[in-house]
């Protein structure tokens, strides 16, 4: 039997829509299919019409609202509408320039070890080794923080992979005191972090 109302129902999408943005955009990964399945049992009732709970404790919530009230249902089906509409590009938008940001932060890394082997060749090392920690701080948390943005990018992992393994390669042309080939490795650690923020702007 039907024990849930329009009020309750839409409150319940408002709800369900929160937990939905919060999964898909701003939590780590071992949180966002928890976060989703809360979704689908708030969305279930809803679908259904019908609580267990309420059915349980003998409620329903049918005659929350009446004809005199169409415009709170107006408002509240409204809400829904901007939540969904609104709360997911202004996420999208945000978590995008919030990778960005990241991003940058490891290309002024790159930039100062460029310069630093440009200007005194095989003495960068220090500065390699701190765009190494710079890039494995931005790949320890883009591996367990995944936004949309990272998601729908099918290249992320195997860019992050080649980044890595182009530092590597550069600090062991150093190390060997090949400056020339440390150098064409650390620029292409450069085009490749260059085409991520071109392709995330």
């Amino acid at each position: 039997m039907k024990n849930l109302g329009t009020l309750d129902r839409m409150i319940r999408v408002i709800i369900a829509e929160a937990f939905l943005l919060v999964a898909l955009f701003w939590v780590r990964e071992d949180l966002q299919m928890p976060l989703i399945l809360a979704t689908a049992v708030i969305l279930i009732p809803v679908i259904s019409g019908s609580c267990g709970l309420y059915e349980l404790l003998g409620w329903s919530s049918c005659e929350m609202i009446k004809r005199k009230n169409d415009r709170l249902k107006t408002a509240l089906v409204l809400a829904a509408i901007l939540l969904a509409v609104v709360g997911g590009f202004a996420s999208h938008v945000y978590t995008k320039n919030i990778l960005l940001e990241d991003l940058e932060e490891v290309n002024k890394s790159y930039n100062i070890a460029r310069q630093s082997l440009l200007a005194d060749g095989i003495n960068s090392s220090l500065e390699i080794d701190k765009l190494e920690s710079s890039f494995a701080a931005f790949t320890a948390k883009y591996s367990s923080y995944r936004p949309l943005v990272v998601r729908m990018d099918g290249n992320f992992s195997s860019r992050n992979a080649d980044i890595s393994a182009a530092i590597s390669r550069s600090k062991e042309a150093g190390m060997q005191g090949d400056a020339p080939s440390s150098q064409r490795q650390l620029e292409e650690v450069g085009d490749i972090i260059s085409a991520m923020i071109r392709d995330y702007q």
